[in-house]
């Protein structure tokens, strides 16, 4: 009994982790970039796309939260003892964002001399 009590008791005094997805996405491609950083594996212009991701989601929450103190916010979340639970899922789920924003990006140059769509 008293081990759950102090069980509880640890759960609740452990600070409440952000659950701002896009600040939870940012986390995952910090650390992302920081375990390709000295990968000669990870050639360049994946380590560039990745950059590219993290500042994709700074500029989203920069733009909506312009005062937050993010970098709290990231270590609080990569410090957590559970975070290599939620790190997969979350590059799953932000991986699927980026691509599409991306892809609706590259739209942009889907366009012909005229500014008409190409077919």
């Amino acid at each position: 009994m008293m081990t759950i009590l102090l069980a509880a008791a640890a759960a609740s005094a452990a600070p409440a982790l952000p659950t701002d997805p896009d600040v939870r996405c940012m986390a995952a491609y910090l650390v992302a970039a920081g375990n390709a950083k000295d990968d000669p594996s990870v050639s360049a212009d994946d380590k560039a796309g990745i950059q590219s991701i993290v500042m994709y989601f700074f500029g989203k929450l920069d733009g909506r939260r312009p005062n937050a103190d993010l970098k709290s916010d990231i270590l609080k979340i990569v410090g957590s003892p559970t975070y290599t639970q939620i790190l997969r899922p979350d590059i799953e789920r932000c991986s699927a964002e980026a691509e599409a924003r991306g892809k609706y990006l590259q739209s942009f140059g889907d366009q012909t001399e005229t500014g008409a769509p190409k077919p």
